[in-house]
């Protein structure tokens, strides 16, 4: 078994895990206990390999179940990697073409091919690079976001779900299978999907640049091709021979006759009207044409060093960072934590006590996202907007209702200057990792947007793995906590769900016993 799961894609594993976890909410929660507790004493030498244990556990699940569509989510991928390369193909032999076009008359414009295979690549590379920046340092750069937005409907990867949609059913559902719950879980699958459009991006602008490359070594092998250089700025030959200079460093030390010479640019230099070659005037003579043949092998090399193999490059990085996120998305994929709890009961059962409060007529957790213990836990206590409540009135009710010990209440929010938001995201980050972050908010107002930008930052501040509980409050008119109208409870629930944190928790808690 764990041989044959080194030989699973780690893409079909994450799909195949997404739709077992749909399976399994139609079961009884004590038939899944036992079933994945019987597994995990099976996979107890992974136990400090949440990853492995979860593949090892997904096979054994899935051993039977023929229906899963993890391998064709990794087929249709890989049908539009394939469509893909062939329209990259496709658009760099036509745009060769047209670039090195030469009918006898003048000669192909070094300068225009420079401009598309080496100023354009540049250019190319460097959207790609902004599309490639993680949120967190897009921050400090002004307008990279937007920048990002912008390249990102630009990139060759946007047009998959286009070529997925002439594909058969089967494949069509599959494929959208492989973004998993990308609008309702963004901020786990939403690296996946980056990397997987980056990738197919660079997939495109590889065969773009093979397509190109072979373009033009089949005009100069077909063709007698000419090639000068024309520009109406005042750009003497000494300079222009510099700049060709710098663009070949690459290759100059040890490929000479591949660099122009100062003659060779000098000779085919050309003016639409002065000396030299008059283009749609003059036919070239024989000699003047030997002449200008001799640049192809500069521009060839340039498009493989400027285009091809930078791209090639950044292909390899795209599929490696990709990876990355495939292996982060499934441990932090919804469900995952829950397996492993299953799985791993037994063996964190004597550190997850229960604590006695719950059975005392106090508040209570109801409805949570999430099942996670927090007996004992030390944690700081971020009061949202000002909540008009005595600070130890609050600490003993999440200590009673959570088995939490409040260590300090921060405020944020509200009549609160950013910067103070600001200062609270820091001194949460600069905590340590068991401290539970617990954010108490107002259940009768509706989540604001400063609410949710100030959740996404903190996110982004901690990174994915730390849990953040938010606690709706409620106060009746004497201002005692009470239970939250249901309604309200309803309005944040599906807002906290829609902004795709797999690690944001949702805990009102029940004041009916009291």
């Amino acid at each position: 078994m764990e041989q044959a799961t080194h030989h699973r894609s780690i893409l079909a594993d994450l799909v195949d895990f997404s739709a077992q976890m749909d399976l399994d909410a139609t079961m009884e929660s004590g038939d899944l206990r036992h079933r994945d507790r019987s597994i995990g004493r099976e996979l107890e030498h992974l136990v400090n390999k949440p990853r492995s244990q979860l593949r090892q556990w997904l096979w054994r699940v899935a051993e039977d179940k023929q229906n899963l569509p993890g391998n064709n989510a990794v087929k249709t991928l890989r049908l539009i990697t394939l469509v893909l390369f062939f329209l990259g193909i496709t658009a760099g032999w036509i745009t060769a073409l047209g670039v090195f076009a030469y009918d006898g008359t003048q000669p192909v414009n070094v300068v225009n091919v420079l401009a598309v295979f080496v100023g354009l690549q540049i250019l190319l590379l460097l959207m790609s690079a902004i599309m490639a920046l993680p949120q967190n340092i897009l921050r400090f750069i002004p307008g990279a976001r937007s920048l990002q937005d912008l390249f990102g409907v630009l990139s060759p990867g946007r047009l998959a779900p286009t070529i997925a949609r002439f594909l058969s059913p089967d494949y069509r559902l599959a494929f959208e299978a492989i973004l998993g719950r990308q609008k309702a879980h963004h901020i786990t699958y939403g690296r996946v999907k980056k990397w997987l459009i980056l990738q197919l991006s660079q997939v495109f602008a590889v065969a773009f640049n093979v397509g190109a490359l072979f373009s033009c070594l089949y005009l100069v092998t077909i063709s007698d091709l000419a090639f000068g250089w024309s520009t109406t700025l005042a750009f003497q030959a000494e300079k222009f021979h510099w700049w060709v200079q710098q663009l070949a460093w690459p290759w100059r030390d040890w490929l000479g006759s591949a660099v122009p010479s100062a003659n060779l640019i000098e000779v085919t230099r050309f003016y639409r009207l002065d000396e030299g070659i008059l283009p749609n005037a003059m036919k070239l003579e024989p000699k003047d044409a030997s002449t200008l043949g001799q640049w192809w092998q500069f521009l060839l090399l340039a498009i493989i060093f400027y285009g091809l193999l930078p791209r090639l490059f950044t292909l390899a990085f795209a599929r490696w960072r990709l990876n990355i996120a495939l292996n982060n998305a499934f441990i932090h994929a919804p469900g995952a934590t829950q397996v492993l709890d299953r799985m791993n009961h037994a063996m964190v059962e004597t550190t997850a006590v229960e604590p006695e409060a719950r059975a005392v007529p106090m508040p209570e957790v109801v409805s949570s996202f999430h099942t996670e213990n927090f007996a004992g836990v030390k944690g700081y206590l971020v009061n949202w907007a000002g909540i008009n409540l005595a600070e130890n009135q609050l600490e003993n009710a999440l200590r009673v209702a959570m088995a939490v010990k409040i260590d300090q209440v921060l405020h944020a929010g509200g009549k609160s200057p950013i910067e103070q938001d600001q200062r609270v995201i820091g001194k949460l980050q600069a905590s340590e990792d068991t401290m539970a972050i617990v954010v108490a908010v107002k259940s009768w107002e509706p989540p604001l947007l400063d609410l949710l930008d100030f959740l996404e930052a903190l996110r982004s501040a901690l990174g994915p793995q730390r849990l953040i509980t938010v606690i709706p409050l409620a106060l009746n008119h004497k201002g005692n906590l009470v239970s939250a109208d249901s309604s309200d409870l309803d309005i944040w629930r599906k807002k906290l769900q829609s902004l795709g944190d797999p690690q944001l928790d949702f805990r009102p808690l029940n004041f009916e016993a009291s």
